[in-house]
């Protein structure tokens, strides 16, 4: 049967029909490939993985969002390309409001990203800047990735919304407006503070056109809500951070700490921002918020990743490949 919309009230509702795909056996044998999620399809879905494009087929023509579940999964960054992932766990199930549970990565995280213990295991925060710079990487090489968030409440100890994702809606909420907002990155993720932040006078997520061989002003303001003062509030320009402010928080009529901030960086050529803030916490931990990117396009004349970063995704390809040649079934392997 097909889905229909819960409407729990005029700004809450439901949309029932979602699937995920967590794949830790194939043909019987134990092989871990990862989690990826289809969200707001229509019919309930008869087809297994892998091969995964027959399903992702399928979700597309339903109108579903494809969710990258977690970076670090074997195959995660295959999918990226092959299936044309459009969402992206910026706060995903490993952040947790309780104390760090998942300290060991399914993947290690290349040098460049100068992570410790040879990027295998870490902190929190050391997990969550793996998290950012692997998202980095895909958008420079021109994966535009909507971020998203998840807490998979009821597998972890993490109450449902710890880390959540706000659409901004000017018209007032319906569930096909969020979507298509959703969809289009008009957004932000936290697991705690609220980011409220415009680039260039735009909500995030905006397109803009650039000249050739200009270099272009960005003016990036905006306000953070949280419980307790924000550390930092971080200009994302392509990957890097253009500039680290500290603004002065007070608490308003709610006891909330508002901070307001601004700020302006260059960019010449195509390229891309978004804000990010950091809210201390006991322990040393970390709670934050990250916009998604505003692109700047010059007609023609796209980002260039870095080496680097292109080097790490292909690599992260062929490692999965010889990895699974034996196993999976040909189709696959040909996908």
């Amino acid at each position: 049967a097909a889905a229909k919309l819960i409407s729990v009230d005029a700004t809450h509702a439901i949309w029932p029909c979602n699937t995920e795909y967590e794949i830790f056996t194939v043909k019987r044998k134990r092989h871990t490939l990862g989690a990826v999620f289809a969200l707001n399809h229509q019919t309930p879905f008869q087809k297994g993985v892998p091969p995964v494009i027959p399903f992702a087929g399928q979700a597309r023509l339903e109108g579903a969002l494809l969710d990258l579940d977690k970076h670090d999964w074997p195959w995660s960054m295959a999918l990226v390309p092959l299936i044309g992932v459009n969402l992206y766990e910026l706060a995903n199930n490993h952040h947790w409001r309780t104390e760090f549970g998942i300290t060991n990565w399914s993947t290690p995280a290349p040098d460049w990203m100068k992570l410790p213990n040879a990027g295998r295991h870490g902190t929190e925060l050391d997990w969550t800047h793996y998290t950012f710079q692997n998202y980095y990487a895909l958008v420079n090489c021109g994966f535009r990735l909507r971020p998203s968030a998840g807490t998979a409440n009821g597998v972890h100890p993490v109450p449902l919304g710890f880390g959540r994702v706000y659409v901004p809606l000017p018209g007032g909420f319906s569930y096909n407006a969020w979507i298509k907002r959703f969809s289009e990155g008009r957004s932000f993720v936290t697991t705690g503070p609220m980011l409220l932040a415009k680039i260039d006078q735009q909500l995030p997520g905006f397109q803009f056109t650039a000249q050739p061989d200009k270099t272009r002003s960005i003016d990036v303001e905006g306000t953070v809500l949280s419980e307790q003062p924000v550390e930092s509030v971080e200009i994302v320009l392509n990957g890097q951070v253009a500039a680290r402010l500290t603004p002065k928080s007070r608490q308003n009529r709610e006891t909330a700490y508002e901070a307001n901030f601004q700020a302006r960086v260059d960019l010449a050529g195509s390229g891309w921002v978004a804000v990010r803030c950091w809210e201390p916490r006991g322990s040393g931990r970390k709670r934050f918020a990250h916009t998604a990117p505003s692109f700047f396009d010059v007609a023609g004349q796209p980002l260039k990743p870095r080496k680097a970063e292109v080097a790490f995704l292909v690599d992260r390809v062929r490692t999965e490949i010889e990895r699974s040649r034996e196993i999976l079934p040909p189709e696959a392997i040909a996908e």
